[in-house]
């Protein structure tokens, strides 16, 4: 029966995580009459080691309720911030139909595995308003913050480490088709 409550509150819980997700997308436009020029345009304009790139930050508040000699966290907000650098294809394209076939299957792989990417950030948005939310009362509202702050950091923390992982299991989206050509 305990077990049950503990569920029920967790679920109750991130029924109510519902964080704000801005969203910001840079394109760098490539082209070539064949696969082999587009993947060398690509190469030529990318920055660093990968076709596309995805970065995200989270940012919570939360609001407490301070009684004589309590401190309750009361309401959470989170924002996250998320930026995609994607490649894409010019929109007049000089690509054979080969190029664009293989481009049209790869771009859909890529896509896929960038929104992973922004997965783990909105998922530890929705965690951290969760945990914040069930914390346990405080003496006071300052410990309370600092808790409540260093639970949050350590949520992300946990996020980025397994979003380190997903890349490596993936093969930065190779795996699941995002290569080209």
């Amino acid at each position: 029966m305990k077990i049950f409550i503990v569920l029920l509150l967790l679920t109750a819980s991130s029924v109510q995580a519902t964080p704000v997700v801005d969203t910001e997308t840079e394109y760098y436009v490539v082209d070539g009459k064949d696969a082999r020029a587009i993947r060398a345009d690509m190469n030529a304009k990318r920055e660093g080691r990968y076709d596309a790139y995805t970065a995200w930050h989270v940012k919570w508040r939360f609001f407490w309720d301070k009684q004589p000699n309590t401190c309750t966290i009361t309401k959470v907000k989170s924002t996250v911030s998320v930026k995609f650098t994607l490649p894409k294809l010019a929109e007049h394209t000089i690509a054979n139909q080969d190029a664009k076939n293989r481009w049209n299957r790869y771009y859909h792989a890529l896509i896929d595995h960038e929104n992973g990417h922004r997965d783990f950030g909105v998922n530890a948005a929705k965690e951290i308003e969760a945990a914040l939310l069930n914390m346990n009362s405080y003496k006071n509202c300052t410990i309370l913050e600092k808790a409540a702050n260093a639970l949050a950091h350590k949520i992300v923390d946990e996020y980025i480490v397994d979003e380190k992982q997903y890349d490596i299991d993936t093969n930065h989206g190779l795996n699941n088709g995002a290569f080209f050509p």
